[in-house]
């Protein structure tokens, strides 16, 4: 089992930048309150990267074409991570210029890979293999689903979210430990455990003040 790791701290996507998968080897905008709760983001980034996700994916399939290819952008608090397939490396630089540029977007992660664009039926296993990732992550007593997003090309497991570093190992060991998953790359921002209840003081101070509105 292969995991790739790009634990990124907070402030490091502070601008607009490039971040990389370095491999290592070992053994819709809807927004409900459930999620408000468990979600380490403000309820307006959570909306924000719905949009953003939309977005980009359309700017980029305006430069590269939107049949061609298969982009999947997924973001979180501003931070984009592209995955699926395109047909050249140029399309594949192309992909990446097209999101740094795009507003609201914090840093890039280009996960792209050079090489014909997966059938229906990949992308269905990948979907399929998805779910069991996040039923497993659900059935994990020490994170949250809602703490972070999972993508999955091509068997690859892409993990992103706001955790602290042992949140972020437990999250991976679940990921790799699902059968079909071939590799796992974990794109987190870590975070203290300090840094994330403070986050969560905050995230429930404004939903309170929020509430007491008239």
């Amino acid at each position: 089992m292969t995991v790739s790791k790009v634990f990124v701290l907070a402030a490091a996507v502070a601008t607009v930048g490039l971040s990389g998968c370095a491999p290592i080897l070992i053994g819709g905008a809807a927004v409900t309150s459930a999620t408000v709760i468990t979600d380490r983001r403000t309820t307006g980034s959570i909306v924000d990267d719905e949009v953003l996700e939309k977005r980009v994916r359309y700017e980029i399939g305006e430069v590269i074409g939107h049949e061609k290819h298969h982009v999947v952008v997924t973001s979180y608090e501003g931070k984009v991570l592209l995955t699926g397939e395109v047909l050249t490396a140029a399309d594949r630089q192309k992909a990446q210029d097209t999101a740094v540029k795009s507003v609201g977007v914090h840093s890039v992660i280009n996960e792209l890979a050079v090489m014909t664009p997966a059938t229906v039926g990949a992308v269905l296993s990948d979907s399929m293999l998805a779910t069991k990732v996040r039923s497993s992550i659900i059935g994990t007593k020490k994170i949250s689903l809602n703490q972070m997003k999972v993508d999955v090309q091509r068997g690859i497991v892409y993990l992103m979210g706001i955790v602290t570093i042992d949140e972020a190992r437990t999250a991976t060991k679940v990921a790799a430990g699902v059968s079909g998953v071939q590799q796992v790359v974990t794109c987190f921002t870590i975070e203290s455990e300090a840094a994330i209840k403070e986050r969560l003081k905050n995230l429930e101070s404004n939903n309170s003040s929020k509430s007491a509105e008239p």
